[in-house]
Order: structure tokens, then C-alpha cells, then sequence
């Protein structure tokens, strides 16, 4: 893993925690939320080595302290990554192996022994339910960050046990400043900026010539065309993605039918991600009734949930593109 990354924004969820510590407050679970990109692992990972430093946490993470630099090189032994094997699931197995059986054990150092869960919405109801436990009953020095990008996908009974931090956006001109320190033409990194709506990670993805930008431009190509579309194409298009590229190309068709819900609503045009297709959005938006981007949106839902189980991508697109395609008829 590389080093400990400064924060950028989201003060004001530094700011709760720091005081929260320092009045002795702090809350034994926390829900981060946010999109992928949005710097949840940042935040976390900031956060744990500032509420460990031998500085105390309003000065924390000061980099210099023995604390800080076992957690600059991600080699303290009191923050935990709670890993999962396979991309879909975060089985109960590796949250007994990782937590529940571990959180008995005291902080080496510290006073805070902090587990960080990435992709904590990949918990099922069974392994929910065999966390709830440590977190109704936590040690005192038990501190567990829930990394997910759909915080409403926890139970009720772990969402009302936690304090949930979504994760705030950057200012664009935060997002243009640090594309250009790596590189990126200042064209480059408006464009990437304005799309990305302050998610620096997605802004950073989207600024390479690779996969992730053919992705996108592909994403856009199908939608913009669906109608046109045969059988054959929308078979090809769906064929050509895995699981990964496929919650990939939902999170570009959800920002693209937001888009056309806003432009239907009359939304200042600068909120748009696609502003430069608003021809293309404002024909679709006519198209479609409140009640068939309903049907878009629920359609969208349903295949995510069915993409993280074992259906399979070709099958879950083309259903879905076809659905599409019935509710934005001219």
C-alpha cells in the first residue's frame, strides 16, 4: 500500500471527529459514505493515524511520532483492515477471523484499536447480524469505520447504532489543482473536474487515456443511441463487460438518467455531469414520463443488486437495456 495521504476537504467530518475524541465522545462505529473515488480509505486511514498519534488529535497525524510512522507505512499493529477474498461478498467467516475474534485483544500502543471495513455494504444479513453484537458491546477502546457507497443498504439495527460521515465534495477548483500537479492539461482536468462533481478519485480515473475513459465514452455512445440500437448491438454491448466494468458502466448510466430527471425538472444546466449532451438529455426527457424514470431508476437498482450476486453481467444488461429502451420510446 502506498503512504498515508494528506486530507483534502471534508473538515467538517475532521473537525467532528477531532472534537468528538478530545471531549472523550467518540462513538464506538462510524458509517463512512460515499462513491467510489470519494476518498473514503483516505479519510479513514487520515483519521485512524490522527486519533493514534503520540501528539494527541488535535495536532494528529503529526508524521513524525513513532505512532504516525508505523501508520505512514500502514505497519500499526492497532489499525486493522478487515479485507474480503471475493470481489461480491464480505463473508461472516472473514469478519470473525478479522474482528469478533480479535477485538478482545488490548491496543499495542494506543488508546484506540481502530478496524477499518472497506466495502462494508458487501455484508450480508448474516454477517451484519454477527457484527451487531461487537458493536452493541464493543471495548472501550473499539473503534470500527464502515466504508460502503450504499449506507442505506445496512439494517436497521447497524445504521441506528452508528454516526454516519458522508463524505463531501471538493470544490472544482480543488479537483483542476490536483489533476494539473499530476500532469493533466488544464482543458483536461476542467473537463474531468466537472463531470466528476467534486470526486477526486473518479476525476483522477477519468483523466487517463484507459479502460475506465473507453468505458465511459462507450457507456455514453449506447445510451445516447439506444433507441437505433438491434437486438444484435445491445447483445454485444452487454457481452463485452464483467462484473467490475459492469458497476462501472451502472454508475455511468445512473449519473446519465439523473441527468435527463434534472433536465426534465428544469435544473441549472451546471449541475448536469453530461452538459455537453444537454440536446440529447432534453429529447429523452421528453420521452419519458415521472412515472417511466421511476421504472428507469428502480430498473437500474434491481440490476445492481442482481450484478452482485450470481447472475451473470450479459444477462443483467441485456434485460436492462431493453427496459430502458421501453420507458424512453418517442
Amino acid at each position: 500500500m502506498s503512504e498515508l495521504k494528506e486530507i483534502l476537504g471534508n473538515q467538517h467530518n475532521v473537525g467532528h471527529l477531532k472534537k468528538a475524541a478530545a471531549q472523550g465522545k467518540i462513538s464506538h462505529a462510524y458509517i463512512i459514505n460515499g462513491a467510489a473515488g470519494s476518498g473514503k480509505k483516505t479519510f479513514a486511514e487520515y483519521m485512524a493515524a490522527a486519533l493514534l498519534c503520540n501528539e494527541g488529535v488535535e495536532k494528529g497525524p503529526c508524521r513524525t511520532c513513532p505512532s504516525c510512522i508505523k501508520a505512514n507505512t500502514h505497519n500499526h499493529p492497532d489499525i486493522i483492515w478487515v479485507e474480503h477474498e471475493k470481489p461480491s461478498v464480505l463473508s461472516v467467516q472473514e469478519v470473525r477471523e478479522q474482528l469478533i475474534n480479535t477485538v478482545d485483544v488490548a491496543p499495542y500502543y494506543g488508546p484506540y484499536k481502530i478496524y477499518i471495513i472497506k466495502d462494508a455494504q458487501l455484508l450480508n444479513e448474516h454477517g451484519q447480524n454477527a457484527l451487531l453484537k461487537t458493536i452493541e458491546e464493543p471495548p472501550a477502546y473499539a473503534l470500527i469505520f464502515l466504508l460502503t457507497d450504499n449506507a442505506e443498504a445496512f439494517l436497521d439495527t447497524i445504521r441506528s447504532r452508528c454516526i454516519r460521515l458522508d463524505m463531501e465534495s471538493l470544490p472544482k477548483d480543488l479537483v483542476v489543482k490536483e489533476l494539473e500537479k499530476a500532469g493533466v492539461s488544464t482543458f483536461r482536468a476542467e473537463e474531468c473536474a466537472s463531470f466528476s462533481k467534486g470526486n477526486l478519485g473518479l476525476a483522477e480515473i477519468l483523466s487517463k487515456d484507459g479502460a475506465e475513459s473507453e468505458l465511459k465514452e462507450l457507456t455514453l455512445k449506447t445510451l445516447k443511441n439506444l433507441n437505433n440500437l438491434d437486438a444484435l448491438e445491445i447483445f454485444e454491448f452487454s457481452s463485452s463487460l464483467d462484473k467490475e466494468s459492469g458497476l462501472d458502466v451502472l454508475k455511468y448510466m445512473l449519473m446519465w438518467y439523473r441527468d435527463v430527471l434534472m433536465v426534465k425538472v428544469e435544473a441549472d444546466p451546471k449541475e448536469l455531469y453530461y452538459v455537453k449532451e444537454k440536446a440529447v438529455l432534453e429529447r429523452q426527457s421528453k420521452a419519458a414520463s415521472f412515472e417511466k424514470m421511476n421504472q428507469i431508476f428502480k430498473a437500474l437498482d434491481e440490476a445492481r443488486d442482481r450484478l452482485l450476486t450470481s447472475v451473470k453481467c450479459e444477462a443483467v444488461f441485456e434485460t436492462l437495456l431493453l427496459t430502458i429502451r421501453e420507458n424512453i420510446k418517442n
